[in-house]
C-alpha cells in the first residue's frame, strides 16, 4: 500500500512539515482475504468504519484507508502508462509484457485485454470514493467526535472522488474524437467528468483543515491547467501548496512499489527511458532531476527512484511552474523567469543551471521546462495534448490514433 509512515503509524496523503497525527491500518484493509476479516453491511455503514478521533486528531477507518489504497494503485497505473503514450517511456527491445510496447506504438485498441486491469482499477477507485461519500452522508452522529469523523471522512472521500474523475478524463477516452468515459454504465463526457472533479473539491474546501485546503486548491489549479480553464487556475494558485507540501502516495505497506521504479529500474525488462528525453537533459539541474544510467542491454534506465519512494502527483514545484505559465499568458503578475529558477535551483544550488534573469520566457520554454521538471508524474501527456504538439514522438503525437488510453470495448457495447 502507499502511505506516509512515521514510526509505527501510517497515513496516505500529503507530505508536510506540519506534524500530522497518523494511525495504524486496520487489519480489514491489509488482510482482506482472511476469513475472519469479513464484515456485513451494518458494520460497513458505521462511523467506526470511517475513522475515529484520537488525541484530537482524525484517524482513518478501513473505508477511507481503502479509498487511499485504491487511489494509489490506480494513480500508479495511469501515470506510468501515460509516459508510454508520450515521449518519456519506450519499450525495451524484447519486452516480456507487450503493454508498454502497445501503448508506445499506438496499438492498444479498445478490444485489447491488456486494458482491463487499468480500467478496473480506476473504476474501483472512483466507486470506493463515492461509496464513502454516501456512507458518511447517511450517518447522523450525535457526539462531537462522531461529527468530527464524519466531516473529516467527507473531506477525504471528496478529495479522492474528484481525483478519480480527473484521472479518468486525463487518461481515458472512448475514442480520439469522442472525448468521454463510462461510469456506472453511463457515458460521461470529459467536460462533465472534469466538472465532477471540480465540484467534489470545492465541496470539500469549507470543512477541510488548512493543509487540506491548500491541497484542494492545488488540485483545482492543476485542473485549470489541464483543461485550459485558466481563470480557475488563477483563482486557486495563490492558495495552493507551500514550499514543503505535496500530494503523493508512499509505498510502505505490503508489496506495492513505486510505479516508475517498477517500470524503469536497472533490472526492468519491459520499459526504458525514452532516449529523446535523455538527449534533452543538458544542464546539471536537468540531469539531477532525471537521473538515468545505461542498462546492460543498452537502453536507458531510470535511477531517480528507489523501490519505496513516493509516487508524486503534485507539489510546490508544479505550482511555481503553473504561476510562471500564467504570468507568460498575462493572467498573473510576477516574474516568470524567477518562478522557474526557484524550481531549477533546487537541483543545482550553484545557480549555473538557472535561466538568465533578463530572459523573457515564452510558452515554448514552459513546455520544455515542464518536460524536464515535471517528468514522471503524468503531466507530459497532458502537455502534448493541450499544446497540440508532436513532441519527440515519431511520427508525432498529433498523428496518433489514440492520444488517451481507450475505454475497453466491453464497457462501450450496448
Amino acid at each position: 500500500m502507499m502511505s506516509i509512515q512515521i514510526k509505527n503509524f501510517w497515513k496516505a496523503g500529503m507530505i508536510c512539515t506540519a506534524v500530522l497525527m497518523l494511525c495504524s491500518c486496520d487489519k480489514w484493509v491489509n488482510d482482506t482475504k482472511l476469513p475472519d476479516n469479513t464484515i456485513d453491511e451494518s458494520q460497513l455503514n458505521s462511523i467506526a468504519m470511517l475513522g475515529r478521533i484520537e488525541k484530537g486528531a482524525y484517524i482513518y477507518g478501513p473505508v477511507i484507508a481503502g479509498v487511499w489504497r485504491a487511489g494509489a494503485t490506480s494513480a500508479s497505473d495511469l501515470l506510468v502508462s501515460s509516459s508510454a503514450i508520450s515521449d518519456e517511456i519506450v519499450p525495451t527491445a524484447v519486452p516480456n509484457s507487450p503493454f508498454y510496447k502497445e501503448l508506445d506504438e499506438d496499438k492498444l485498441t479498445p478490444d485489447n485485454t491488456s486494458l482491463f486491469s487499468v480500467w478496473s482499477n480506476i473504476q474501483n477507485y472512483r466507486a470506493r470514493a463515492e461509496d464513502a461519500i454516501s456512507n458518511a452522508e447517511s450517518l447522523s452522529p450525535a457526539d462531537a467526535d462522531g461529527l468530527a469523523v464524519k466531516q473529516a471522512a467527507l473531506v477525504n472521500a471528496r478529495l479522492h472522488a474528484g481525483y478519480a474523475w480527473m484521472l479518468m478524463a486525463d487518461y481515458f477516452s472512448v475514442s480520439n474524437t469522442s472525448h468521454s468515459v463510462y461510469a456506472d454504465h453511463k457515458e460521461v463526457s470529459h467536460l462533465d467528468a472534469y466538472a465532477k472533479a471540480q465540484a467534489y473539491w470545492e465541496q470539500a474546501i469549507p470543512t477541510a483543515s488548512e493543509i487540506e485546503k491548500r491541497l484542494l486548491h492545488s488540485l483545482l489549479a492543476k485542473l485549470g491547467i489541464h483543461t485550459g480553464n485558466y481563470p480557475l487556475a488563477v483563482l486557486n494558485i495563490n492558495q495552493s501548496f507551500n514550499a514543503t507540501e505535496n500530494f503523493s502516495f508512499l509505498n510502505t505497506v505490503g508489496t506495492v512499489s513505486n510505479g516508475f521504479f517498477n517500470a524503469l529500474n536497472i533490472n526492468s525488462r519491459d520499459a526504458a527511458v525514452d532516449p529523446t528525453l535523455v538527449a534533452a537533459l543538458r544542464t546539471t539541474a536537468d540531469k539531477a532531476r532525471n537521473q538515468v544510467t545505461k542498462a546492460t542491454k543498452g537502453h536507458w534506465s531510470l535511477i531517480l527512484f528507489k523501490e519505496r519512494d513516493p509516487l508524486m502527483v503534485s507539489d510546490y514545484d508544479e505550482m511555481q511552474l503553473i504561476r510562471a505559465e500564467l504570468v507568460i499568458r498575462g493572467l498573473l503578475s510576477g516574474n516568470a523567469t524567477s518562478l522557474v529558477n526557484s524550481v531549477v535551483v533546487k537541483y543545482d544550488a550553484s545557480g549555473l543551471s538557472n535561466y538568465p534573469a533578463l530572459l523573457a520566457l515564452t510558452l515554448n520554454d514552459i513546455i520544455s521546462i515542464r518536460r524536464i521538471f515535471l517528468s514522471w508524474r503524468g503531466t507530459r501527456l497532458i502537455d502534448l495534448r493541450r499544446f497540440n504538439i508532436d513532441g519527440d514522438l515519431t511520427p508525432g503525437f498529433t498523428k496518433r490514433k489514440w492520444q488517451w488510453i481507450g475505454v475497453p470495448e466491453i464497457e462501450t457495447q450496448k
